[in-house]
């Protein structure tokens, strides 16, 4: 079984020094936004039907950005419904993220290194 799509093993070692795996950059109208892979950091074995965190590699969310989940499931066994972190700090700060928590649709195994989603970061100006 496949556990990460080979081209991105190729770029995460091209970048190992980023400690984050960017997808890449996307433009909706003027808007910039970044892609970012949740990988996972840890075993796990996962039960249907069952929501589980699971401690994912870190990714940086920049200052002034609000994210969102890809809703096309990137891992056979479920889907990573939520990202976050030990310490909850407001959307003007840089934050970082490094647990998921993960619906499964099926029994099996997680491993260190599995692909569980995408998130998107979009830049985001407070108005009031």
């Amino acid at each position: 079984m496949v556990r990460i799509l080979p081209r991105l093993d190729e770029v995460k070692r091209e970048h190992t020094e980023l400690k984050e795996l960017a997808l890449g950059d996307f433009k909706v109208g003027t808007i910039i936004g970044k892609l970012r892979a949740i990988i996972a950091d840890e075993d796990v074995e996962v039960k249907a039907n069952e929501a589980k965190p699971i401690k994912i590699k870190p990714i940086k969310i920049p200052a002034n950005h609000i994210t969102f989940l890809s809703a096309y499931a990137a891992n056979r066994y479920g889907h990573a419904i939520a990202v976050g972190g030990d310490v909850h700090l407001p959307m003007s700060l840089e934050r970082t993220v490094d647990y998921a928590s993960f619906l499964t649709s099926l029994d099996g195994s997680i491993k260190e290194d599995d692909l569980l989603g995408v998130l998107i970061l979009l830049p985001a100006e407070m108005i009031k």
